[in-house]
């Protein structure tokens, strides 16, 4: 009589154990199914942020049609109305009348953009927000020419939005990593403009020098974020 208490008690213990373990494993499963989605997001997110080199973006040089959103005598746009470029895309043109430099201007500066035009570095700002809109170009293209570019000249960029014209301060040669560099590109306090490309100008193949070029803006629409 005993054995079969004892029996049906380690039955029931046994079941027990099956229910609770059967219950877990389809909770851990409807999970995995439902967060999956999250998952694989914030996994691609990581992996993109932590990347070294510009994303591998399908490389379509489209062209945004240009829009003269603000009217001569006019200093703001409002950020709601104007259509940003994404990565690839044909925005504008930058110009130096004084060295006769002209290149179309790309969002973005993998090397297949750099072999087209000059490119905008995806991390700065646009032009007419606040902050350091970086342009990067090969040497051995149109700037090749801002070697004979002197302070006080000025550098015109036509936007899909707007015109806008910076006087040049300096010119400057340092490391790509220089720290003063990568302050001026964090900075968010005044529109300013930062072109560079490899140093020395003859050289071919990659090198750790770059010529900078700082230019302050002095015409054109600001882009006021809260509109």
């Amino acid at each position: 009589m005993i054995k079969r208490r004892n029996k049906g008690r380690v039955k029931r213990i046994v079941n027990s154990c099956l229910i609770a373990f059967v219950f877990l494993v389809l909770n851990y499963s409807l999970i995995y199914v439902i967060g999956q989605p999250v998952i694989h997001f914030v996994t691609s997110s990581i992996q993109t942020l932590l990347l070294t080199e510009a994303p591998t973006f399908k490389e379509k040089f489209e062209t945004i049609p240009m829009k003269q959103l603000a009217s001569e005598g006019e200093n703001e746009i409002a950020s709601s109305k104007i259509q940003f470029p994404q990565y690839g895309q044909l925005y504008g043109e930058i110009t130096v009348p004084a060295i006769q430099l002209k290149a179309p201007l790309y969002f973005g500066d993998s090397a297949t953009i750099l072999r087209n035009g000059a490119g905008q570095y995806m991390g700065s700002i646009f032009p007419g927000e606040l902050g350091t809109t970086l342009i990067g170009g090969h040497n051995s293209d149109s700037f090749g020419k801002l070697i004979n570019i002197k302070p006080q000249d000025t550098i015109n960029i036509q936007t899909n939005y707007g015109q806008y014209q910076y006087v040049v301060e300096e010119t400057r040669i340092a490391n790509k990593q220089d720290t003063q560099i990568m302050h001026k590109i964090r900075q968010r306090n005044t529109s300013e403009l930062l072109l560079y490309t490899c140093y020395p100008i003859d050289s071919i193949g990659l090198t750790d020098q770059r010529l900078f070029v700082t230019a302050k803006l002095n015409a054109g629409p600001k882009i006021n974020e809260n509109k």
